[in-house]
């Protein structure tokens, strides 16, 4: 993974893509596209532009891991009842990194904690926990802060993509009828450190119920 370090570097330097612009003669949409999007592509002038006018070298402009990642999931074969405020588990998360020939591939559980459908405010809890060796943390303690927000992102997405999935199980409207959406919390945990569990990160979105009929059924 590459990825450039343009926005890191202005803010270092309290520079604007104005900034930018006037001196180096680059547009403003594109040094607003190497901003917003770090994996951009950028040519090979445009960089040395860019770093002559930052003085800093390649490998400064730049911010490298020599690691791809996949992300993949699939919810319990056998469906489970559904159980309020008590943990358990509905899916499994793979995380599959590959450097040249090395891979590494990391089994997660997803665990599931629902509050009752008489809460103000409803909200789904999953738990994303390592059984395995850890593999995977290694990893994510090597990465940059640029590379760990977009494999944030990455697992966020597929959080969602999970969610339409177990909706499509379980019918969340028809639990929380009162509700057209849910409150969505993330926990991410690896390998447990002295006996505690070692969390990697948190998030939380919005999930919004399918449509449904008069009779509880999905149009």
């Amino acid at each position: 993974m590459l990825a450039n370090r343009l926005k890191i570097l202005l803010a270092e330097r309290d520079l604007s893509i104005k900034d930018v612009v006037n001196v180096t003669g680059l547009t403003r949409p594109s040094i607003s596209n190497m901003v917003n999007n770090p994996f951009a592509n950028i040519s090979t002038e445009n960089v040395d532009k860019l770093c002559n006018y930052l003085e800093v070298t390649i490998d400064q402009f730049y911010d490298y891991l020599p690691w791809h990642f996949s992300i993949g999931y699939s919810l319990r074969d056998r469906k489970l009842k559904f159980r309020y405020e008590e943990k358990f588990e509905v899916g499994h998360f793979l995380v599959e990194a590959s450097s040249g020939h090395k891979k590494s591939d990391t089994g997660f559980m997803v665990l599931l904690t629902a509050s009752a459908p008489t809460t103000d405010n409803p909200a789904l809890i999953f738990s994303i926990q390592t059984p395995t060796n850890g593999s995977f943390d290694n990893l994510y303690n090597e990465m940059s802060p640029l590379f760990r927000h977009t494999l944030q992102g990455n697992i966020i997405e597929s959080m969602k993509d999970f969610c339409i999935e177990l909706d499509d199980e379980y019918n969340f409207a028809e639990i929380y009828q009162n509700s057209s959406s849910i409150k969505i919390y993330v926990d991410m945990y690896g390998m447990p450190k002295n006996y505690e569990r070692n969390e990697l990160f948190t998030c939380s979105f919005e999930y919004s119920f399918k449509a449904s009929n008069n009779d509880g059924k999905k149009s």
